[in-house]
């Protein structure tokens, strides 16, 4: 008999707000867009929309990933709609619900930013369902959904600005390579598993290339951070924050590079401390320059 305290459990683990990794790694650097689309001084309306729209969309995407793999073995978070605790049609209303609300937000800011959320909804919605027949042949469909999250970059540039300048995507593009490392980490972390279900992950792909290729994702990642840095004119508190995150880089490669699987999961999961410390350094850097250098008038 199912209790209202086991289908609370299941919304709950099908929602994955037992596990706030993804959503962080996908809304620090959304964040550090919205800071450097506003020179430091984002409206907090902005600021709730795309905290929200970020974790919304994250549970929406979840929920779906669980609907398309309810009847295979891939994924253990879909056991409340293999075990009937949940039905299918419920799950589906519930990412639809979920997205709808997101909308809602992203409906106040500006047409360019509706306009793009739009665009990657649809993205997403393609990639989660080739994730159903990729599996054998296609490395990196995680990666791909993680790449379509990244919209939120030059949607924050839009909904401030109502423009986004060609550097804003090469800003999307560095955290591309921010992906791929996340993506390797993890697939490093679940090889065994992957390996056992025929699953074709970048770390089975990338064998006993797997830190190194990480190593060059996260390189690349930090190299386009230094551009970004140089492009906006950040200053010191920046440039020591993103020294932190490099130390940190170092440290996870240092920690995984004998594979354990533990040790693997443990990196992936302090991954967004990396991205986190971008932010704060973005964040304060313009919080200590507006504070030296007050707005005239005010």
């Amino acid at each position: 008999m199912t209790t209202l305290k086991n289908r609370l459990d299941a919304y709950e683990q099908m929602l994955r707000l037992h596990q706030p990794t993804g959503a962080l790694l996908l809304l620090w650097p959304t964040l550090s867009a919205l800071w450097l689309a506003t020179g430091g001084r984002p409206p907090l309306s902005l600021v709730i929309v795309f905290v929200m729209g970020t974790l919304l969309m994250r549970s929406a995407a979840c929920v779906l990933n669980d609907w398309l793999h309810r009847d295979s073995n891939d994924n253990d978070d879909a056991e409340p709609l293999k075990q009937g605790v949940i039905a299918p049609w419920e799950a589906l209303a519930l990412a639809a619900v979920l997205t709808l609300i997101a909308f809602c937000f992203v409906w106040f800011t500006t047409k360019l930013a509706i306009g793009m959320a739009a665009a990657a909804l649809a993205l997403a919605l393609a990639l989660a369902f080739l994730q159903l027949f990729s599996k054998c042949f296609f490395s990196l469909p995680q990666a791909l959904l993680g790449i379509v999250f990244l919209f939120g970059i030059p949607i924050a540039f839009a909904a401030a600005n109502s423009t986004v300048p060609w550097v804003v995507w090469g800003l999307m593009g560095v955290h591309v390579f921010w992906v791929g490392a996340c993506d390797i980490g993890k697939a490093m972390a679940n090889r065994d598993r992957d390996s056992e279900r025929g699953r074709c992950t970048s770390a089975l792909i990338l064998g006993r290339y797997d830190v190194l290729a990480a190593a060059a994702c996260y390189g690349l990642y930090l190299a386009g951070m230094i551009g970004a840095g140089l492009w906006w004119r950040l200053g010191i508190v920046y440039w020591i924050a993103l020294a932190l995150a490099a130390a940190c880089v170092a440290c996870g490669l240092w920690f995984v590079r004998h594979r354990e699987a533990s040790r693997c999961f443990a990196v992936f999961r302090h991954n967004h401390g990396i991205v986190m410390l971008v932010f704060i350094g973005v964040a304060a850097d313009y919080a200590l320059r507006l504070q030296a250098w007050p707005v005239p008038g005010s």
